[in-house]
């Protein structure tokens, strides 16, 4: 975490007792912020899993004015396509951005999504299980950190022994072992959740391992027994492996030792131009610890977990069903701290 005199603290939001914070119109030591990293669920999005149309046009206007606008979330590239469809950002490269910037899978993977231009009805590509990431996108990857194999198959072996099913994440897929009803049961939740369809695997994901290493793999489980599952995982895999308490606290993600969303925001940053002092975070998460620490301006809702408020430089006065990042921003932006390139002659 950085002092308190690299970073302009404490702009919005609740006070926090620990912390003691400068004036709320202070300046912050750079020109202003230029990006803002946006978790999903629980935070940009609200209680149903979508976007509000508010959070769409405030959006939108700060990417017309050449701010960028990026996604750092634990969900699959594909389960990101209905958010980055309804913001519908145009790309232009003599804005430094030529697609939407995107941090998935906890920070294993950065990608580039630059929209196709739309087919015809009869040359679209059928698909059983809706949208595809290819057919809607031109995908770029800028990074990839995969788990070992060696924790892959410690993984998988303790899931057996706990009887716990696990998602398997690989290229743009996500592939699952549901041998139970219990273990349909999750899948189906994490369906409805992300909008992703988790396709079946029947021979203890042998031939997935043979395909390629898993960018994460999450093991579902009661909510009651979420700290127990974690608990144990961490014992097991020791420093081989982070280890992540799921939100919603109804699986555990379990990834590169060397991976997180911090990380994944820095090689982000570093790819896309911008220094992590211009960024703004905003989380709700355990996943989000890292990535509100390593940004310039770390926000956690109000909703968030309060190990995360604790940490954050700010906690919202709203909620994600409040759209509690846009009205953060329109703060920030009226006191001065958002920096427009596209205003600049």
């Amino acid at each position: 975490m950085q002092s308190t005199e690299d970073k302009t603290r404490r702009l919005i939001g609740l006070p926090l007792a620990e912390k003691e914070a400068p004036a709320c119109d202070d300046p912050p030591k750079s020109t202003g912020y230029r990006m803002v990293a946006l978790d999903l669920d629980g935070t940009l999005l609200g209680s149903d899993h979508k976007i509000s149309d508010a959070s769409v046009e405030y959006l939108r206007r700060l990417h017309d004015r050449g701010f960028v606008v990026a996604v750092a979330t634990g969900r699959s590239p594909s389960s990101t396509i209905e958010v980055t469809k309804r913001l519908d950002f145009p790309f232009s490269k003599s804005r430094g951005v030529s697609g939407f910037p995107i941090v998935c899978l906890n920070g294993a993977r950065g990608l580039v999504l630059q929209p196709r231009k739309e087919p015809k009805d009869d040359e679209r590509p059928a698909s059983k299980d809706g949208l595809s990431l290819c057919d809607e996108f031109n995908v770029i990857e800028l990074f990839h950190q995969p788990v070992p194999r060696e924790i892959t198959e410690k993984t998988l072996r303790l899931a057996r022994e706990m009887d716990l099913v696990s998602n398997y994440y690989i290229g743009n897929e996500i592939h699952a072992q549901a041998l139970k009803d219990t273990h349909k049961k999750f899948t189906d939740r994490y369906t409805e959740l992300t909008g992703t369809h988790i396709l079946p695997c029947d021979d203890d994901y042998a031939a997935l391992m043979e395909k390629g290493l898993p960018s994460k793999l999450i093991m579902f489980c009661e909510t009651d027994k979420i700290d127990e599952v974690h608990s144990t995982l961490v014992k097991e895999l020791g420093t081989g492996a982070h280890v992540i308490r799921g939100s919603p606290p109804w699986f555990v993600e379990i990834l590169n030792k060397d991976v997180c969303k911090g990380k994944g925001l820095g090689l982000l940053c570093k790819r896309l131009g911008v220094r992590l002092d211009e960024t703004i975070a905003f989380g709700d998460g355990d996943n989000d610890i890292e990535f509100l620490s390593m940004a310039g301006h770390g926000i956690a809702m109000k909703n968030g977990r309060e190990n995360l408020k604790a940490i954050a430089d700010d906690v919202t006065q709203w909620s994600n069903e409040e759209d509690g990042v846009i009205q953060a921003l329109s703060c920030l932006e009226e006191k001065g701290f958002l920096h427009f390139p596209c205003n600049e002659k």
